[in-house]
């Protein structure tokens, strides 16, 4: 395997048109180590690492958005953006070597619902190398020049034409394009804010909850974790027992903020509504609950990523996770197996589009052997085949999902069509989803 460092997208269009020359796969990475999900992990491709490609090229208050190349991670941009007085829609304790440009494409569960409008946000525009060599710009981005030669804003996601392009990017796995600089939107960050945890015995009231609250458009972060998960993301490495023991079963983290105008009359009337909402499922919204940690540090915990020197999610040494979309209808059934299949597991599910899906992760925390997370991996795999019937969608195809997903003759031929057009070689990314 070779590794492969461009610097610019004239670069990777050459590397692209020599793979096309020469028949070898392609696999583009951007985020640092430690690497999930087996996407960028390819034995039959040359590695593409665009982590040089690091330009924050525009970061705009007034029009909220920051537009950035892949290799900038989250450990750098966020900083950027307080300063600047914005912040992202970013998911939850995200590792600092994560590229934020990575995780728009691959959908990941953002922790801000209200301001999340379809799927792909905070994804707006792109500039990509397809595998034909040929360099693209989607949406109000699109069009003849360079990139300093368009002076169109550069952020409407739209087209060109009737087709959203940037949605055959979106959760692709590099198997369409190498995106080369993202538009992501922003928000404005807030004067002042409130932290509520809202525990109960019943996720299901939780569901409902986050769905009610939403329905308002009340909270800003918005997410709800099981102890288990609670206690390995926010305990100091050795407390895990002390928080998992203090902590509800269940927790919906809540947080209510003001702007530049009055911010802090908008906290409290956002509270008073956060308050009415539990009080309607008799449940308490706390700001001070009986857990061994400062909210405070909570809260500053949950608006940046995980800083520590080990990562949450392998504080045991290694981790497998299971990850799927499901619509509110759905969510408690489909919880409920998940739990009942894996109990000592770990469970973060983020209300997305404004309330309108749940995205459930299960994450199992284990030791680094080959024999525990390969049993890991067939037992997810069992999960999820059980989870379909009952709702679930695998949005996000790792591993052998796949083979639960493309089974539709119809559509399988639709994709393998759009492939050829946009990559007619096939080197992008060989042997992953259904190509």
């Amino acid at each position: 395997m070779t590794l492969l460092y461009p610097e610019t997208a004239a670069d990777v269009r050459e590397i692209i048109l020599a793979a096309r020359r020469s028949g070898k796969g392609i696999v583009p990475v951007s985020s640092g180590p430690p690497h999930f999900h087996g996407a960028s992990v390819n034995p039959e491709a040359d590695t593409l690492d665009l982590s040089r490609m690091k330009r924050v090229m525009d970061i705009d208050r007034r029009s909220r958005f920051i537009r950035v190349e892949p290799g900038v991670t989250f450990g750098e941009l966020l900083p950027q953006a307080a300063e600047q007085g914005l912040r992202l829609n970013h998911p939850f304790l995200p590792r600092p070597s994560k590229s934020a440009v990575a995780s728009a494409l691959e959908q990941e569960a953002v922790l801000i619902p209200k301001y999340q409008y379809d799927y792909p946000d905070p994804l707006l525009t792109v500039e990509t190398v397809f595998g034909t060599g040929d360099i693209f710009r989607t949406g109000s981005a699109a069009g003849p020049g360079t990139y300093e030669e368009n002076t169109s804003d550069k952020v409407i996601p739209w087209g060109p034409g009737p087709f959203d392009y940037y949605r055959f990017l979106t959760a692709a796995q590099g198997t369409i394009g190498v995106v080369t600089w993202a538009t992501l939107k922003a928000e404005i960050a807030p004067s002042a804010s409130r932290l509520f945890f809202i525990g109960s015995v019943f996720p299901e009231l939780l569901l409902d909850l986050a769905g009610r609250l939403l329905l308002d458009r009340v909270p800003d972060e918005c997410v709800i974790l099981d102890r288990n998960a609670f206690a390995m993301a926010f305990a100091e490495a050795g407390r895990e027992d002390e928080f998992r023991t203090a902590a509800a079963p269940w927790m919906l983290l809540c947080r209510v903020c003001g702007y530049d105008r009055y911010p802090e009359e908008r906290v409290e009337i956002y509270s008073g509504y956060v308050k009415d909402a539990c009080a309607a499922f008799g449940l308490t919204a706390e700001t001070e609950p009986a857990i061994p940690a400062a909210p405070a540090e909570i809260e500053r915990m949950l608006t940046d990523c995980d800083r520590r020197e080990t990562y949450w999610k392998l504080k045991r040494g290694a981790e497998r996770e299971l990850l799927t979309l499901v619509p509110p209808s759905k969510a408690a059934g489909v919880l409920a197996e998940m739990t009942n299949s894996f109990p000592e597991a770990g469970f973060v599910v983020s209300p997305q589009v404004q309330g309108r899906a749940f995205r459930i992760e299960c994450d199992l925390f284990l030791e680094d052997t080959a024999s525990q997370t390969a049993a890991a991996d067939e037992a997810l795999f069992s999960l999820a085949g059980r989870l379909v019937p009952l709702g679930a969608y695998f949005d996000r195809p790792y591993g052998r999902l796949p083979e639960l997903l493309y089974r539709d003759p119809l559509a399988l031929d639709a994709m393998k069509r759009l492939k050829s057009i946009f990559d007619p070689d096939g080197i992008l990314n060989p042997g992953k989803l259904c190509f």
